[in-house]
């Protein structure tokens, strides 16, 4: 099997920086692609609820998404559903848990179909406000460039 393309790209003249390529896809020095991006933004109280949105800076596909809760929840789990364009994304669901649920904990899902982003767009996310206590929490949104 050939490494046809893997190669490092010249520096541009005012750069010392070299490029990796790796199977067509620009590297970090340790190897992690330069193709995602990363969106954060929070919900005030997932016990309330209600939607939010973050707008997407690039197209793309929605890969992943995390939760990270402030705070314990009680009474019922909550459940997070992200949107694009009114239509939620299939696969992208987040259950929180209430039981044991505590400061820190991380949820997350791995969207699989609908999850198609154009610049500029917003992404939704609804709290259906099943749980109980005010706790804030904060998104990570993993977008693959197109």
């Amino acid at each position: 099997m050939s490494n046809v393309s893997n190669y490092f790209k010249q520096p541009a003249s005012n750069s010392t920086d070299n490029e990796l390529i790796v199977g067509g896809t620009l590297k970090t020095e340790n190897g992690q692609s330069l193709k995602k991006v990363f969106l954060n933004t929070y919900i005030g109280d997932i016990s309330t609820a209600g939607q939010i949105y973050v707008v997407s800076p690039v197209a793309g596909t929605i890969t992943k998404i995390y939760s990270v809760i402030n705070g314990a929840i009680t009474g019922a789990n909550t459940i997070l559903t992200p949107k694009i364009a009114g239509t939620a994304i299939t696969g992208g669901a987040i259950t929180i848990a209430f039981s044991g649920s505590a400061e820190g904990d991380v949820d997350s899902s791995t969207p699989t179909a609908l999850n198609e982003i154009t610049a500029g767009s917003a992404i939704e996310i609804e709290t259906d406000g099943g749980s109980t206590g005010t706790v804030k929490t904060i998104l990570t949104i993993e977008i693959t460039l197109s």
